[in-house]
């Protein structure tokens, strides 16, 4: 090969990627290597000037790795409001439980006299003191006489 063709192969990008993987370049006839283009060191630094804490919008990182990055502080206060409503909604339906038990226990305990209040009255109904009064009172029955009772023997 000539030098010229070396001098190209040297500067060509293809040439140079390969030798930075390697970690060699290729060099001239004389062994010396060739010096750095200057353009591509003046784009290399313009790129490189972002400050470090944004390099890792550059880097290529799974999708749950990118929301994560994105979104951890509105998920983590998501989950947050979800669990406190969670709560009040529990604890809101355990005070309103406890509210309907004991209002059902007083009106237990309504019926239960109530119903103690009509199996009185029952028993004083079915008092013969109260049958003779209602009858002689109300009626107005009178007492039979023993005189005027009449005893008949039947026959067995």
């Amino acid at each position: 090969m000539s030098i010229g063709t070396e001098t190209e192969l040297a500067f060509s990008p293809r040439v140079r990627l390969m030798g930075r993987k390697t970690g060699t370049r290729p060099r001239r006839d004389n062994g010396v290597s060739p010096p750095p283009p200057a353009a591509p060191a003046v784009a290399r630094r313009s790129r490189s000037a972002r400050p470090a804490a944004l390099e890792w919008q550059d880097a290529r990182l799974p999708l749950f790795g990118r929301l994560w990055a994105r979104a951890w502080l509105p998920s983590t206060l998501l989950a947050g409001s979800l669990v406190a409503l969670m709560y009040l909604l529990q604890a809101s339906g355990v005070a309103a439980t406890g509210y309907d038990n004991q209002r059902l226990q007083i009106e237990r305990d309504d019926w239960q006299l109530r119903n103690e209040q009509l199996r009185l009255e029952l028993a004083k109904r079915r008092s013969l003191t109260w049958i003779e009064s209602e009858a002689t009172g109300r009626l107005g029955m009178v007492r039979a006489e023993p005189t005027a009772l009449t005893y008949l023997k039947v026959a067995p």
